[in-house]
């Protein structure tokens, strides 16, 4: 029902963030929609929910391959306010759809694969501030989120099964 998406794909687990989404969202305006995709959201997010008044923070279920793609496609942009990730495979998917990423730097995909201002952003873990920012800069110049959308395709391009098997078998 929102004019903007955007989309945050994981487990419903502290160390992903998403409460810290939550909070930024209390800072968004009630038109970009935030659709978090993966599993049962536990009690505490549920409460979170209630409690910052988000009626434009949305809960799915954990998906098929085919309904997580169709959230890809919907969205605008992607965000993953992880706390820790060892890679984040997250990132390469929602790069494979065109979209321009925010995430921590704690994020090892995102230091790989984000560059800042280029096709998306690294923040520190929690800058709630900077997040929302970044987001409304996104989504409220089309011309940027074009822009970051083209240069997420181009540089996940290499990142394909067969161009990672023969650097493994290099290696």
């Amino acid at each position: 029902p929102e004019q903007k998406m955007g989309l945050g794909v994981g487990q419903f687990i502290y160390r992903k963030g998403w409460d810290i989404l939550m909070q930024v969202a209390a800072d968004l305006p009630e038109q970009v929609g935030i659709y978090l995709v993966g599993g049962k959201a536990t009690q505490e997010y549920l409460y979170l929910k209630k409690k910052l008044h988000l009626e434009h923070v949305h809960f799915a279920d954990f998906q098929t391959k085919e309904g997580t793609a169709a959230y890809y496609k919907a969205a605008d942009l992607f965000v993953l306010p992880t706390r820790e990730d060892i890679w984040g495979l997250v990132i390469n998917e929602a790069m494979g759809y065109g979209l321009p990423v925010i995430t921590t730097d704690q994020c090892v995909a995102g230091l790989a694969l984000v560059e800042n201002g280029k096709n998306g952003y690294i923040v520190p873990v929690g800058d709630t501030r900077q997040i929302a920012g970044h987001i409304r800069d996104i989504l409220g110049h089309p011309e940027i989120q074009s822009a970051m959308s083209e240069e997420s395709l181009r540089r996940i391009q290499p990142y394909t099964i067969e161009n990672m098997t023969k650097v493994h078998a290099h290696v």
